[in-house]
């Protein structure tokens, strides 16, 4: 095995990886705080909420009948093991790292764009 075979095949840090993936997981949710109008209870609401979002998806899908409190707590649950695992897979490989962070992202900020028009309703 050649030296540029070793490099390509090295494990990224994960003093990289998880800011990396967490900034890819919650990065398009800013617009919780960076958008205009009042800061209402609602709003904080959103905003305390924040933590769980990336879990919007599947309470949607699968937690829509139950009530709200153990939907976020599902939401937070979900969010904590997809945002695990993406790490995991992220610090596997150096190109593991480059396609699994750009592919949470999009995933992410499309998720976020469904939180957001909700938030809008």
């Amino acid at each position: 095995m050649n030296s540029k075979t070793k490099q390509s095949a090295r494990r990224p840090s994960l003093k990289v990886v998880v800011p990396v993936m967490l900034f890819c997981i919650y990065y398009p949710y800013s617009w919780l705080i960076l958008s205009k109008g009042s800061w209402t209870g609602y709003r904080w609401n959103w905003i305390k909420m924040w933590p769980a979002l990336p879990g919007l998806m599947p309470r949607a899908i699968f937690f829509h009948h139950i009530p709200d409190v153990l939907a976020l707590a599902g939401m937070l649950v979900i969010t904590i093991v997809l945002a695990g695992l993406l790490i995991y897979l992220a610090s596997r490989r150096n190109w593991l790292f480059a396609v699994v962070a750009p592919l949470t992202f999009i995933l992410s900020a499309l998720n976020s764009m469904v939180a957001y028009s909700l938030y809008r309703m």
